[in-house]
């Protein structure tokens, strides 16, 4: 499911909290891409807050390990998978 990349941190941890239902103080990266795939934000706990960090691409999409039409809620991916977004 896309993203506005508008979200603050907070907007993105009600997110996680509502919509994904998990607890974002575990330790986790959440990742959230735009519609067309050229934008990402990753979402995690810095030991005393939240952190954001974002990347807009200028040119081609973000190859998300994510199947084709497919609605997923959420889905666990590797480090593998993360590093070649």
């Amino acid at each position: 499911m896309p993203c506005d990349m508008r979200k603050s941190s907070d907007s993105l941890h009600a997110l996680v909290r509502d919509y994904l239902e998990l607890d974002a103080l575990d330790g986790h990266l959440f990742v959230f891409t735009s519609r067309r795939r050229d934008r990402v934000r990753i979402l995690y706990w810095d030991r005393d807050g939240f952190a954001v960090w974002s990347k807009r691409l200028e040119e081609g999409t973000y190859a998300i390990p994510f199947g084709e039409g497919e609605v997923e809620r959420r889905r666990e991916i590797t480090t593998q998978e993360l590093g070649s977004l």
